[in-house]
């Protein structure tokens, strides 16, 4: 774990940004009428779901679009979550109209480290970002609408789990002022990175080098030996074959190293709770244009699958897999550099964000960038509270004890291994 993470945020002391926010900048000014007013409310999934004409407006104005804040994750969730989900929604009205100008995701857990109450943005592991969908001219005061709609709730938990939240100047800085604001506690309880690819305003990919001589003929060769054994590139975007390439996905992801006891079981076909959720997931955002396959396909068998989801400019990597038996072929590469290329050559995404913080992925290998992301504990209620006071202490104790732990074990199979014989 990062030595920042324990950084607590205060509404009565100053306390400095974490290290990857960037610089403090200024906010724009409330673009409010004076007959404007903003109000909050708390939904249910099957509530927001009927906003989707509202939502879609939202995500073209967005700070940082998020597609796992969609209607179709909180429907999944809902259904087959196995917790309650609730929405918060933020509205600017303005005489008989309302316009959405803020949505956030949570589920709400009962028994957090024993028996904390808590709202997590991190609904299962299949969810890889937590940041709120708000207005980028309302920011400040829609996030505190957001936190006042959970904050006056009786029977929902005030402490809230934002997991996986961008870490850069355009959220974190205005979230410290709101709660400065509210005189409410935050506290950092986990930093990591992963692999981004972004385009700037100039139409430049940031930190992307062009392929050298030797990578792309290593991608002509693999291309080559691919076509030869009659493996074709393949682009789903809609339609039916969509449900059955899903299919064959988790039954490629179970076949492989996932799907072994020994890698913790990761498949998400080994856990019954998780697999209609993928699949409800995944088919309501192919239905709304926010979900896309390539893969690669042998006649009609599939042999490598790379799913990534789409929400206004972002793109967001979700899951990969490939059949072993054609290891050889590089599969897992080959899709990287595909999805890399469908990026570039659509001018509407402005960024592509990897959703995997493994230094050892395929995305990681050639994308050079990297996407800074904490964890907050946030006490929602204005002043703060001893439950969410204690609570930030617990779990930031939690995460380092395992951290600490699991470096520990790092430590003794890799000494074990050294005095095994023949090594």
């Amino acid at each position: 774990m990062d030595r920042q993470s324990g950084t607590v945020w205060r509404g009565d002391q100053t306390s400095r940004l974490p290290r990857s926010s960037g610089a403090v900048r200024g906010h724009p000014a409330p673009r409010l009428d004076q007959a404007e007013r903003l109000e909050s409310e708390i939904v249910t999934a099957s509530d927001f779901a009927r906003y989707q004409d509202d939502w879609d407006d939202l995500v073209r104005r967005a700070l940082i679009p998020n597609v796992y804040m969609h209607p179709a994750v909180a429907l999944a969730a809902e259904r087959h979550g196995g917790r309650p989900v609730i929405v918060a929604l933020a509205w600017r009205i303005s005489g008989l109209r309302r316009v959405l100008v803020g949505a956030w995701l949570l589920g709400e857990f009962a028994e957090r480290r024993g028996f904390f109450k808590v709202l997590d943005t991190a609904l299962n592991r299949l969810v890889f970002a937590g940041t709120p969908v708000v207005d980028a001219s309302l920011a400040p005061d829609v996030l505190d609408k957001l936190l006042d709609a959970i904050a006056d709730q009786p029977n929902l938990p005030g402490t809230i789990v934002a997991s996986d939240l961008n870490a850069d100047e355009r959220l974190l800085p205005c979230l410290r002022d709101v709660l400065a604001r509210r005189r409410s506690r935050a506290m950092v309880v986990g930093r990591r990175r992963r692999a981004i690819l972004t385009r700037q305003a100039d139409g430049e990919i940031s930190g992307h080098q062009e392929a050298s001589a030797k990578q792309r003929q290593s991608f002509r060769r693999r291309s080559r030996r691919l076509a030869e054994a009659g493996i074709e590139p393949v682009a789903l975007a809609r339609g039916s074959e969509i449900a059955e390439a899903f299919r064959a996905f988790l039954e490629i992801e179970a076949s492989g190293w996932k799907g072994r006891m020994e890698h913790s079981g990761w498949a998400i076909r080994l856990d019954p709770a998780l697999e209609p959720f993928a699949t409800e997931m995944i088919d309501g955002l192919v239905r709304a244009g926010c979900a896309s396959i390539e893969g690669l396909r042998q006649g009609e068998r599939w042999i490598a699958f790379s799913i990534w989801l789409r929400s206004g400019s972002r793109a967001f990597g979700w899951k990969m897999a490939y059949d072993e038996a054609f290891a050889s072929f590089g599969p897992g590469r080959q899709l990287s550099e595909q999805v890399t290329a469908t990026f570039l050559s659509d001018p509407a995404l402005a960024s592509f964000d990897s959703c995997n913080g493994s230094e050892t992925s395929f995305h990681a290998a050639i994308w050079p960038e990297r996407l800074e992301l904490v964890d907050i504990v946030i006490d929602a209620r204005r002043g703060g509270s001893v439950s969410g006071t204690l609570f930030m202490i617990v779990e930031l104790a939690y995460r380092r004890g395992r951290s600490w732990l699991k470096a520990a074990r790092d430590t003794v199979r890799a000494s074990w291994r050294g005095l095994r014989p023949g090594k």
